[in-house]
């Protein structure tokens, strides 16, 4: 980020401070010499050494100050427009910052409200799956409604399903990817700032969230495939199949979690969602 106590004098210290060692050397001894040079001109006028020879003398005028002012272009001139490159290019790099920011907002926005539409989903199959198994004595609830959104969450946690998730979160990943990049090289000459940190993080959260629901979904859908009918004789199998239809739900959540932040990080006055509903509970 731009430092605001940044003045020439500084610049010029920390040019001449970062200069390296050869070129500092060089100047010492230009200068030196075209110090020589300049007090043995002062003395010719003086004396009158020059006499009619205006020629000689200005060129020799011209090579005392390009000695003096060489040293000067080279490490003091070069720096300060070195300076002024860097923050043109900056003022760039915050406007398409700005610009990358907004457009991750609204895709989060966007795969945010798809994935609510999944949630709903899959709550409703979760929750009548959680009520249907609850077993009074070791005996179900209801076993038809059971196997029915048994084949429900069966479907819910299919490969097609999975490239659903692809699609929604593909707008998302293209745009997280130009702000990564963006903010990578916006701290290129220095240290990695807290900003560029979290998202980095929060970007590594929600691919690893990803992997995991796309492990979970790919678990479910065999069990619930494999299972036989759910039957008030095999009620610690239904139980197994609740446990994996609740986490398939929990795994949603995260990732809509996971999307609460990322608007928050790209629009700071946005507020959170709702927290997510427990199956089994009311959900009025």
């Amino acid at each position: 980020m731009p430092d605001s106590k940044t003045t020439v004098p500084s610049l010029v210290a920390s040019a001449w401070r970062t200069a390296p060692p050869v070129l500092r050397r060089f100047a010492y001894w230009d200068w030196g010499i075209g110090l020589v040079a300049a007090g043995v001109s002062v003395a010719g006028d003086a004396f009158d050494w020059w006499g009619n020879m205006q020629f000689t003398s200005n060129l020799l005028a011209e090579a005392i100050c390009g000695m003096l002012a060489l040293p000067i272009a080279l490490v003091i001139i070069r720096r300060l427009a070195e300076y002024q490159v860097r923050e043109l290019d900056r003022a760039r790099l915050d406007e398409r910052y700005a610009t990358i920011r907004t457009q991750m907002a609204v895709a989060v926005r966007a795969t945010r409200d798809n994935l609510q539409e999944v949630e709903q989903e899959v709550f409703a199959s979760t929750d009548a799956f959680a009520g249907a198994i609850k077993d009074e004595d070791g005996i179900l609830v209801d076993p038809d409604l059971a196997n029915e959104t048994a084949r429900i969450l069966h479907a819910q946690m299919d490969s097609q399903q999975w490239i659903l998730y692809e699609r929604m979160m593909a707008p998302l990943r293209i745009v997280g990817s130009q702000l990564q990049s963006l903010l990578v090289e916006r701290d290129r000459n220095d240290d990695l700032t807290d900003e560029t940190t979290k998202f980095a993080e929060l970007w590594i959260e929600l691919e690893s969230a990803l992997a995991q629901q796309k492990q979970t979904m790919a678990n479910g859908h065999d069990l619930f495939g494999n299972r036989p009918a759910v039957t008030a004789l095999d009620i610690d199998g239904a139980k197994r199949l609740r446990d994996v239809a609740i986490k398939h739900l929990k795994g949603v959540d995260r990732l809509l979690d996971l999307c609460d932040q990322l608007e928050a990080y790209a629009s700071p006055g946005s507020l959170p969602r709702p927290s997510g509903r427990e199956p089994g509970q009311d959900a009025g």
